[in-house]
């Protein structure tokens, strides 16, 4: 393909390029996806807690885990075998933190990853080389024929006073092998939004051909297509794709490091979890949602056997709801928001967003449980029926869509969905929790196997 668009320098042209481009060139229309032949992958033990998974060209799988590593495995044979780790090596806060929960994909060059902080890189030839170092905020990745295509803020080497000033203008990119970085799109709100909703992971980025990538940013409104010489080739709006606009403020960002309050977020919004495409030109997208209005909240479960407090605390500073205070523990600057356990999953975080953005504490209690008896204990995950419907598009025209509803559920409410494709072979990973320490409370992932192409 090719594209009369100039390559996008600032949000001015941005703006240009949005007004005037055309979705994407009229094409065939889009036929129902099939996904057939679904089944599990008994994954081993040491990959119960993977974040993300890929092919490799051999058959093998990839699978990231956020605190151990890559490792790879074939389904059905062989053993686990570690494929890269910071771990012992100077990079920095990236070998303390060690996540690797973005995965690209397994080449010629090497393998591509990264965790949801600090850094890019890529193992090629029994090194592990930093691609985008100062790529701080990851919100995903992917890779082909030695391009990287990441969601990301990076931090600037020498900030600036004004409002997101810390980062670098754009929030996508292209990275080659030797680490030269193109901005793809650049940032409308200085970054704030991504990095307050970083915690609910809303980027996708996807080739969807070899010379096109789409970049879905989620916090930041609307879906972009790219070419590989960093000119934009259409633009679809994110409601277009099924997908709920995403209410992202600096406000939010405390509030949704809390696991109970993100999980009663992700409720009220439909999330492109991931895409993929083949090099037939279909692409297929993973929408996200919950289709019962009343999933069962752990907090509720639990207060209801008198196992948990009423009270909780939400600061600013702290990032999330940390720990029981009592009935009288309210000082200067504290406001109390009586919240009934039972409407818990309605919460609207925009009035609690509002406090804890002025530094305030603010005070959740309950009406059912004893509030003498306030004690912390962790909470089962709370259950809801998650469906994920499976979009086709053609990539020459992705407005016109055809959906396969609820091709893929869970009974957790937090669940999250991984995918990639090799020819009609896809691999489908629902993530397992990340609280796998607390006895009967964690769960592991689950990960499936498939064909998935287009109807007749």
């Amino acid at each position: 393909m090719t594209s009369g668009l100039p390559r996008l320098t600032g949000l001015s042209l941005l703006t240009m390029a949005l007004a005037s481009a055309p979705a994407v060139a009229q094409g065939a229309d889009a036929s129902p996806p099939v996904l057939e032949d679904l089944g599990q992958l008994g994954l081993p033990e040491e990959l119960s807690a993977a974040a993300d998974v890929r092919w490799q060209g051999d058959g093998r799988l990839l699978f990231g885990l956020e605190r151990d590593g890559v490792y790879s495995w074939r389904p059905g044979a062989g053993p686990v075998e570690l494929e890269a780790t910071l771990s012992g090596s100077t990079y920095g806060r990236a070998s303390r933190y060690g996540n690797y929960s973005r995965l690209g994909a397994a080449t010629g060059g090497g393998l591509v990853f990264a965790g949801d902080l600090f850094g890019v890189y890529r193992r090629h030839d029994g090194r592990t080389l930093p691609l985008k170092d100062n790529l701080e905020i990851v919100g995903d990745l992917d890779h082909r024929g030695g391009l990287t295509a990441a969601v990301g803020l990076a931090r600037r080497l020498s900030p600036s006073p004004e409002p997101g000033g810390i980062w670098e203008p754009h929030i996508a990119w292209l990275i080659g092998l030797e680490g030269t970085a193109r901005g793809l799109l650049p940032t409308r709100d200085g970054g704030v939004a991504l990095e307050a909703c970083h915690a609910v992971e809303l980027a996708v980025s996807r080739f969807v051909a070899d010379d096109l990538v789409l970049v879905i940013p989620g916090a930041e409104p609307g879906a972009f297509l790219y070419g590989l010489d960093g000119s934009l080739r259409g633009t679809v709006d994110s409601e277009a794709l099924s997908a709920t606009r995403a209410d992202c403020g600096a406000e939010q960002r405390a509030l949704l490091r809390d696991e109970e309050l993100r999980t009663s977020w992700l409720r009220r919004h439909r999330l492109i979890d991931d895409i993929v495409a083949n090099d037939e030109g279909d692409v297929f997208l993973f929408v996200r949602h919950v289709t019962d209005g009343e999933p069962r909240s752990g907090m509720k479960e639990a207060a209801r056997d008198g196992a948990v407090g009423v009270g909780t605390t939400a600061r600013a500073d702290a990032g999330r709801v940390a720990r029981p205070i009592p009935e009288n523990a309210e000082g200067a600057g504290a406001r109390r928001v009586t919240v009934a356990l039972d409407s818990l999953d309605d919460l609207d975080l925009s009035d609690l967003a509002a406090s804890a953005s002025k530094g305030e504490t603010v005070v959740l209690t309950g009406q059912q449980a004893d509030r003498s008896e306030a004690t912390a204990v962790p909470t089962p995950t709370p259950k809801a029926t998650v469906c994920w419907d499976i979009v086709h598009a053609r990539v020459d025209d992705l407005r016109r869509m055809a959906t396969a509803p609820c091709a893929v559920t869970s009974d957790r409410a937090d669940a999250r969905l991984r995918v990639d494709l090799s020819a009609d072979r896809a691999v489908i990973l629902i993530r397992g929790a990340t609280r796998l320490g607390a006895p009967g409370l964690g769960r592991p992932g689950v990960a499936y196997e498939a064909r998935l192409r287009a109807g007749k």
